[in-house]
């Protein structure tokens, strides 16, 4: 007879199967693997990755305002200690064509001196100045 193994799901297993999912394109599979995931957050930074990998895949199912919803929401309990939200906010605003809301979300981010999506934050930047005569 087989050996019994037992499974503890847990927020890094869902993470791993909702990236996998995504990087095929298969984004409904990635937001129901992401959304269990943040569900077995023990620390605030998985809880926000795991949040913010989900308003990424919600963006590229083109669910922008479930995205800008659930960034919104992280920004204001977490925003303080991770600015890399403010960098995803402007990014679904720039999606929505809001240029302003996303101007003012990408100078926080790139003011926050975190250098994670520096060059992507900057670039944004440049685009939405290239947009200004359309707000």
């Amino acid at each position: 007879m087989g050996e019994v193994i037992s499974f503890l799901p847990s927020c890094e297993f869902y993470f791993n199967l909702g990236m996998t999912a995504f990087s095929k394109s298969n984004y409904k599979k990635a937001i129901t693997y992401l959304e269990r995931a943040q569900t077995l957050a023990h620390t605030d930074d998985d809880y926000v990755f795991a949040n913010c990998q989900l308003a990424i895949c919600l963006q590229y199912d083109n669910r922008y305002n479930e995205a800008i919803q659930r960034l919104e929401k992280l920004n204001l309990h977490y925003g303080e200690h991770h600015p890399e939200i403010q960098y995803f906010l402007a990014n679904c605003y720039a999606f929505m064509n809001e240029f302003k809301r996303s101007l003012e979300y990408v100078k926080g981010y790139l003011a926050s001196g975190q250098q994670e999506f520096k060059h992507e934050a900057t670039d944004l930047l440049s685009q939405l100045h290239h947009e200004q005569g359309n707000f």
